[in-house]
């Protein structure tokens, strides 16, 4: 495709605006974001006098390009709906002000290969061709290593596609997004990357916590990738792998051990041996308790559903430490978010059942707000103990659906038969 803007006298200033109704193959769901063509009008002169060539009254109609932004289910896709509105405008800003831009957005997921890696030149053509597009952005939340580095986006300039990893850009900003989306397609469309400086170099103010580093396309075989490296690179990705999975899902699917917990923890309501020993310790024994019935459940949670995971291929090591510390750390958010949810309601239970007068009679002295807080710290801290004994009786599939993100969840599952396929 020419990347030339058509001149004046290749089209007709008179023929009727042009219309594009499109629907996104079954595969997924679309949206897009409409132009209007010009159109001119002639002018009536008196009798007898001539009239000069009539001038537009709008500027010519401009070619269209149609950006197809495909995204996993997800956050991915929630980004690219967030996106469609603004991005036409940015990119006739910033890439080409002589087409008109269009963007389309499609819900799909793109499938896996026998490693659970993907592959988008497989099959962006098809896409492309199925739903007339252009250009094709994919937006994905699975991980993906090039050249031994995590990978942040990777382009090929002959299909027009280009694969954007939302994991790697960290906390995702929307602005970091959206200038990953303007370098990829200014690179397919065969323009200069609007963020970089005139030596090559990219502005502290457009990205202070920029960690990529580009690798041209003559390095790579006529694709064009860039990864991030470094340490504070991978923290930035397993960051965003943690976001990706959304620890606040998870809570809500461990019902059975919210119950178990919930009934454990009454207990410190009625019990008067408890509330003597949590106005007996101190806060640091509390600390402690706390973060050991946090650690037994996550643990517990870990091997009973089998989330610990040992990868193979390239980086195996690298790998292995990545993925399992992102579970770790998104169990370890989702079972903050319980315990706290637990504290608070056996809290509220205490002060309405417990009343103030008896509490001070049962602990031989004055109490106030804070006795009340401690004994629901202890008794949140033993409902979190005996909330692992109940997550046996969760869903384990349920359980892995919740921990990771879909396309992640895919890719473990893949790994996990291939695991089984080896022992067998």
């Amino acid at each position: 495709m020419s990347q030339t803007p058509l001149r004046p006298e290749d089209s007709n200033p008179l023929e009727d605006p042009e219309k594009l109704v499109e629907e996104i193959s079954a595969q997924g769901t679309a949206g897009q974001t409409s132009g209007k063509n010009a159109a001119y009008s002639e002018a009536s002169a008196p009798p007898g006098v001539e009239l000069e060539a009539a001038s537009p009254t709008v500027q010519e109609s401009e070619r269209k390009i149609v950006v197809g932004i495909v995204a996993d289910p997800g956050l991915p896709l929630s980004l690219a709906m967030e996106l469609q509105d603004s991005l036409p405008n940015l990119l006739t800003r910033d890439v080409d002000s002589g087409v008109a831009w269009e963007v389309q957005v499609m819900a799909f997921s793109l499938p896996l290969d026998t490693f659970g890696e993907l592959e988008l030149n497989i099959h962006s053509e098809r896409l492309r061709h199925e739903s007339s597009w252009d250009y094709l952005v994919y937006l994905t939340d699975l991980p993906k290593y090039e050249n031994g580095e995590p990978l942040t986006s990777s382009l090929n300039v002959d299909n027009g596609s280009a694969v954007i990893v939302v994991p790697a850009l960290g906390i995702v900003r929307r602005k970091r997004l959206q200038r990953a989306v303007e370098q990829v397609l200014a690179k397919l469309h065969g323009v200069n990357d609007p963020f970089l400086r005139h030596d090559g170099t990219s502005p502290l103010v457009v990205d202070p916590f920029s960690v990529e580093r580009r690798i041209e396309a003559e390095e790579s075989g006529g694709n064009s990738v860039e990864t991030v490296k470094g340490f504070r690179g991978r923290v930035l990705l397993l960051i965003g792998m943690v976001r990706s999975n959304r620890p606040w899902r998870l809570v809500p699917r461990l019902s059975s051990a919210m119950a178990a917990a919930l009934a454990t923890g009454a207990f410190g309501i009625f019990y008067t041996s408890i509330w003597s020993m949590a106005d007996y310790l101190p806060t640091r024994r509390l600390v402690i308790i706390a973060l050991l019935s946090i650690m037994i459940i996550g643990s517990w949670l870990v091997l009973h559903n089998k989330l610990w995971e040992r990868p193979h291929g390239v980086r195996q090591k690298e790998k292995r430490v990545l993925y399992n510390l992102a579970t770790l750390l998104t169990l370890l958010l989702a079972m903050l978010l319980m315990y706290v949810a637990l504290f608070l309601i056996i809290l509220a239970g205490a002060l309405i059942i417990i009343d103030p007068a008896f509490l001070a009679m049962q602990l031989d002295g004055d109490v106030g707000f804070r006795e009340y807080v401690n004994l629901s710290w202890l008794s949140a801290s033993l409902g979190i103990v005996a909330g692992a004994v109940g997550s046996s009786f969760d869903d384990e599939e349920s359980v892995r659906k919740a921990t990771f993100s879909r396309r992640e969840y895919e890719r473990r599952q893949i790994s996990l038969e291939n695991e089984t396929e080896k022992d067998t």
